[in-house]
């Protein structure tokens, strides 16, 4: 396994950087609340410029590795669009996403006509918004959709897990995982420049503790999205364990950071004017949706006692 992204995906997701930065970073995810309407609109148009519609994460190595690479550029600005479910729209241009097993709660959901969606088991369907009512204790653009026909295609039986399912639950983690790359050095930037008792907070040992804590976890983090992408590139049809592994570390990963960076903003950190605040609101979607960590637990379980686990290390590998 090679832990550093092709140069031609940096590069993508470098190009991603300075396009979301045009927009303004955070500030873009600001404007979608007041206005939601720009999601479609100056969003979307560069998501497009990035030529993301040329760009199919099934394709190849190189093109997942792309795709990881945007999604971790979203997820550094809380990018108010749908990145993972684009990238994995259908020939008809219908999104992809995974979503609980007897509803169709998405992010951004308004945004599309229709969409395809599938449980983690089970056979896809088609979703349209249905009078979609914006804004849940999840986040402000999350809708439930309608789910219409059931699409069987490519999904070899009722339990079988389509690759679709994997491909979006890793990209999602890749997005958290610029969420919490971006919010340690958020916390980095206040506690230099926070004076407190007339010297600046970072160098109080107890907040360098923090902030080590939280650069290791997404140090390890980072590793370990890699491992999984390289694992789905080379063997997807042994991947699901791997991609519900990374899903139950990101999600314990990201919670502590957020939580750590908040905490070292003080007050600042549950006031808008301030990043980290609209970073940790936007990020909950993809926490909690579609499966909660014990959830995802438990699938992780039954995978590992179905098809065992190969983990980073050899000591760490389950038998099969």
């Amino acid at each position: 396994m090679n832990p550093v992204l092709p140069d031609e995906a940096a590069e993508f997701g470098a190009a991603a950087t300075k396009a979301f930065s045009a927009l303004g970073g955070v500030d873009a995810a600001r404007r979608a609340e007041e206005e939601p309407a720009s999601r479609a609109g100056e969003v979307a148009t560069a998501v497009r410029a990035l030529g993301v519609d040329d760009l199919d994460p099934r394709a190849d190595t190189d093109a997942l590795a792309a795709a990881a690479a945007l999604c971790e550029a979203a997820g550094r600005v809380a990018l108010p669009h749908p990145v993972p479910a684009v990238l994995l729209r259908d020939g008809a241009g219908r999104p992809f996403a995974v979503v609980p097993d007897r509803s169709a709660r998405v992010d951004h959901g308004d945004l599309f006509p229709e969409w395809v969606v599938a449980p983690l088991a089970g056979p896809a369907s088609l979703a349209t918004p249905d009078a979609p009512r914006l804004g849940t204790r999840l986040g402000p653009f999350v809708a439930d959709l309608a789910l219409g026909t059931r699409i069987h295609e490519g999904r070899t039986t009722a339990n079988a897990t389509d690759l679709d399912v994997l491909h979006h639950s890793t990209l999602t983690c890749f997005q958290l995982l610029g969420t919490a790359d971006r919010a340690v050095e958020l916390a980095v930037d206040h506690v230099t420049t926070r004076i407190q008792f007339g010297k600046p907070i970072s160098t109080f040992q107890a907040v360098q503790f923090q902030l080590a804590d939280a650069s290791v976890a997404v140090a390890g983090l980072r590793e370990l999205a890699h491992f999984t992408l390289w694992r789905l590139a080379a063997s997807p049809g042994e991947a699901l364990a791997d991609v519900l592994a990374l899903r139950v570390h990101a999600l314990d990963v990201v919670r502590a950071v957020l939580r750590t960076s908040q905490q070292l903003h003080g007050a600042a950190g549950v006031c808008d004017e301030y990043d980290i605040s609209v970073l940790t609101r936007m990020a909950q979607p993809a926490l909690r949706l579609p499966w909660s960590a014990e959830r995802t637990a438990s699938e992780l379980a039954a995978a590992i006692q179905q098809d065992g686990f190969e983990g980073l290390f050899a000591h760490g590998r389950a038998a099969g």
